[in-house]
């Protein structure tokens, strides 16, 4: 009886040990998922006409980063005088948007011989560039726990 019982404090050291693990690797997967669950309300103004569509897309931005990372594209009527979108559960950070009215909702902003656009299009803070589109940190928005705004006021 006395040797069946010798392996009782192995196992129990062994199952505390994977405990211990398992417990670990959750903190970690919690240590990265979003702190909060966040709502953003995408607002296009001055929207002149309903032919078409409106091409939003959201985009996040990474610390030090000037480049956004799609989180969402959304395609949506055209409604005059403005078009709110609403997103829910998107994590706490910087974000950026844009849209395009695709007038002839052919699915390509339409342009001239130069390049500039010929359809109406907007970014969030209505930030403007110089000889090309803006700087992402110029659109950014913080987004916190209470959730936020990006406003764009469609470039006719």
């Amino acid at each position: 009886m006395a040797k069946d019982a010798q392996w009782l404090p192995r196992v129990c050291r062994t199952a505390a040990g994977t405990i211990m693990v398992a417990t670990l690797l959750l903190i970690a997967l919690l240590a990265q998922a979003p702190a909060a669950a966040a709502e953003i309300q995408l607002v296009v103004e001055d929207v002149r006409s309903e032919q078409g569509v409106l091409r939003l897309e959201l985009l996040r931005i990474g610390d030090g980063s000037e480049d956004g990372v799609t989180t969402a594209q959304i395609m949506v009527p055209a409604v005059v005088p403005r078009v709110r979108v609403t997103l829910h559960d998107l994590g706490t950070g910087r974000y950026a948007a844009r849209v395009h009215h695709d007038v002839d909702d052919d699915g390509a902003m339409a342009t001239n011989l130069v390049g500039m656009p010929t359809e109406p299009w907007g970014v969030s803070n209505d930030a403007r560039g110089r000889f090309g589109p803006p700087r992402m940190t110029d659109m950014a928005v913080d987004v916190g726990d209470e959730g936020g705004v990006l406003r764009m006021t469609l470039v006719h």
